[in-house]
């Protein structure tokens, strides 16, 4: 363990390791067709944490990829997906708070589609099923790209007569490991509490990739009662176990004083004990991955 003090550097050797697979088998359903989508059926969502269909699932969109079905669940997963992957912008549908199902046509985005312009984007002989993937994805909140909560990946069949997409709690599988007993203890004085941590350096983020220190939004400091090895078993829960939460937002910058962090009540961070353990993460906010992109344990040192 290294002894850092009141300033952190955060680096490779002091963060964990994650990977993660997401896939959602697609249904098939008839081409150039008024589809009906049905949410009704989720509520669980693919972290495996309970979702009201009604009320938490606001945003609802219809994305049609230029990527087969094995090339987008492989960028989602390594979260590389990109603007030109897509074929046109988004189909959107805003919640009410009580409806579950609507039409595709009562979808739009900012471009105003016509009706004929839409039912197109579902004719197989311009948009071959092979090479165009479908998918039906529901998302808390009303930023897109964010909050999503799961997804059904659909494709036109010129021989199918079905003209549903029902998304249900099983509609995208979820399989992941979280490594934190091989990584080097971050060591910070016992309670103090103004303490900086720095991702300037950071070059590789937890998922293997490179690391973007402008995309962190927020930072979040927790203290548990179980082990690192435990913890790993539990990792979608991180926020919801912890037996105290401090967090904040990263507006700018590579850098964030602990002092600042507080949690849901107002309580300000009173720096770590020797109890337990500590845990700092900082979260990309407009990452579809939802695993942080730096974590370490935290350790009293002298």
């Amino acid at each position: 363990m290294t002894c850092f003090g009141a300033n952190v550097v955060a680096n490779e050797a002091n963060g964990y390791l994650f990977s993660s697979t997401l896939s959602f088998p697609p249904v098939s359903v008839a081409p150039k067709t008024d589809l009906t989508f049905d949410w009704s059926g989720v509520t669980t969502d693919f972290l495996g944490h309970s979702v009201n269909p009604k009320t938490d699932l606001n945003t609802i969109l219809v994305i049609m990829w230029k990527l087969t079905l094995a090339d987008l669940q492989t960028k989602l997963n390594a979260d590389s997906l990109a603007q030109n992957d897509l074929v046109t912008i988004p189909l959107t549908y805003t919640t009410d708070g009580s409806s579950t199902t609507a039409k595709l046509l009562a979808f739009s985005n900012t471009g105003a589609p016509s009706a004929a312009t839409i039912l197109n984007f579902l004719d197989p002989t311009g948009y071959s099923p092979e090479n165009y993937t479908y998918t039906l994805m529901a998302a808390t909140g009303a930023d897109l790209g964010q909050g999503t909560k799961m997804i059904q990946s659909f494709k036109v069949d010129p021989n199918s007569t079905n003209t549903s997409v029902n998304m249900t709690t099983n509609s995208t599988k979820l399989t992941y490991a979280a490594n934190m007993h091989c990584l080097t203890a971050t060591g910070i004085p016992t309670a103090q509490p103004s303490v900086t941590l720095d991702w300037g350096q950071m070059t590789t983020n937890a998922l293997g990739n490179p690391f973007d220190t402008n995309s962190i939004t927020n930072v979040m400091v927790g203290h548990y009662t179980q082990t690192p090895t435990e913890l790993e078993s539990k990792f979608l829960d991180l926020e919801l176990i912890a037996t105290k939460l401090y967090r904040g937002v990263n507006s700018s910058g590579t850098k964030v004083d602990f002092s600042t962090l507080k949690t849901d009540s107002g309580e300000s961070f009173p720096g770590i004990d020797d109890t337990g353990t500590w845990l700092v993460a900082l979260q990309c906010g407009g990452c579809r991955n939802p695993a942080p992109l730096y974590l370490s344990i935290l350790k009293p040192c002298s």
